[in-house]
């Protein structure tokens, strides 16, 4: 029998359902399959008291001063490293509290407190890079030149020398840790995101009835937040395309949020078709399957361009739902895809060329099946969240070997 063993988990997410719902997903489902195996689960989640969906005006207004630019530049950095200075009595505390087997955190920007007291605990690290962190800050936090470079990348690779594993989500993450740091070879592995295999609904009458989808009709869907790395441009463009040749179409936006969600609805209430858009507002992750459940098509429009080191969450649950996707083909999304086998590939690049293959799948509701099923067969096969569970269990146990 397999050794059961404890392990304290540090995340310092600052709002848990903000700009990144992936992220929580992928965390609080790891860990809790983890755990389903018979290992503990002790979480340091500094902000968990944060409400889903919260706008953080609060939060805002207590920090004011360190919008201004000038502000920003000078002190944001020194603050964060010096934060470890009072966070790390707490971690400890924490640590003597659960008397863990091993630790892992959660990467973020000036973070060390937690690697380091791991270090001199003596007690095994791992370290779960969740995407190119470094990359992240230096490129959409740092308008102001708030994140000094060179101190930001120190404390990254520092802490990864501390660790005995890195796990990131993707092949793109790990190449770009391995370019920038050269770790060997054999401490960095790539552990993507899952979903869980849910029994596909049959009655969708009710939910279609609540939200104003006559019977019938058919469903493209948008799952996110409306942020800039969705393409939510190139989104318009094919609702407005769509709905103006296909009467009997809906779109259906689960989530809400994001720096372009206000400027998406304002373009949108321009137009005869607005009523056949729908947005859900922010809904709880338990439940969003049952919306995913709608769509014919599910859509997943990102940009060609940048680091896509994501492993999309969306992708995976809408896999898992059977539905044909339509998408990118970019970073680890044609690991997972085969092109019109288990969902369907555009050009961003290309104008026309997501409508174009939108009306495709519309006009084709047996093609749309075939890609569904296939889809789903990959995920139940391959990619459930217990898969990865069991990813992660077996680099707990090298590092409590070595």
């Amino acid at each position: 029998m397999k050794r059961k063993f404890k392990i304290a988990y540090f995340n310092y997410m600052e709002d848990l359902y903000g700009s990144s719902i992936g992220s929580t997903i992928k965390a609080v489902e790891l860990l809790s399959h983890l755990e389903e195996q018979g290992h503990k689960i002790c979480y340091y989640w500094r902000n968990k008291e944060r409400t889903p969906g919260a706008d953080g005006e609060k939060a805002n207004k207590k920090k004011s001063y360190f919008k201004r630019p000038l502000f920003r530049k000078l002190f944001f950095t020194p603050k964060e490293v010096l934060k470890n200075l009072f966070e790390m009595r707490l971690e400890y505390r924490f640590i003597k509290q659960n008397k863990p087997d091993m630790i892992i955190v959660r990467i973020d920007a000036y973070r060390y407190s937690a690697s380091v007291l791991a270090k001199l605990l003596n007690i095994p690290l791992l370290i779960e890079a969740d995407g190119a962190n470094s990359y992240e800050w230096l490129f959409y936090n740092n308008k102001d030149g708030n994140i000094w470079k060179s101190w930001i990348l120190f404390f990254e690779r520092f802490c990864f020398r501390l660790s005995e594993y890195i796990f990131v989500q993707s092949r793109v993450a790990r190449d770009y840790y391995v370019d920038l740091y050269n770790p060997a070879e054999s401490k960095i592995h790539i552990i993507t995101n899952g979903a869980n295999p849910r029994t596909l609904l049959e009655d969708q009458s009710s939910l279609k009835e609540k939200l104003g989808i006559h019977a019938g009709s058919q469903v493209c869907g948008f799952m996110g937040s409306m942020h800039y790395w969705h393409n939510t441009g190139l989104l318009f463009e094919l609702i407005k395309d769509v709905l103006t040749d296909y009467p009997e179409v809906y779109f259906l936006i689960v989530g809400g949020g994001g720096p372009m969600a206000a400027e998406f609805k304002k373009q949108c209430e321009q137009y005869d078709w607005n009523s056949r858009v729908l947005f859900t507002g922010f809904v709880e992750h338990d439940i969003a399957y049952q919306y995913v459940n709608l769509f014919d098509i599910a859509l997943a429009p990102y940009a060609s361009t940048g680091l896509f080191y994501y492993s999309p969450v969306k992708i995976f649950e809408y896999m898992a739902q059977g539905k044909a996707i339509i998408t990118t083909k970019v970073g680890q999304i044609t690991e997972l895809i085969e092109d019109s086998n288990s969902g369907v590939f555009f050009d961003p690049d290309t104008p026309g060329d997501l409508t174009k293959k939108v009306k495709y799948l519309l006009d084709q509701p047996e093609k749309r099946s075939a890609v569904g099923r296939n889809a789903r067969e990959i995920i139940l096969h391959h990619h459930t969240w217990t898969h990865k569970a069991l990813q992660l269990e077996k680099l707990c146990y090298a590092a409590l070997k070595e």
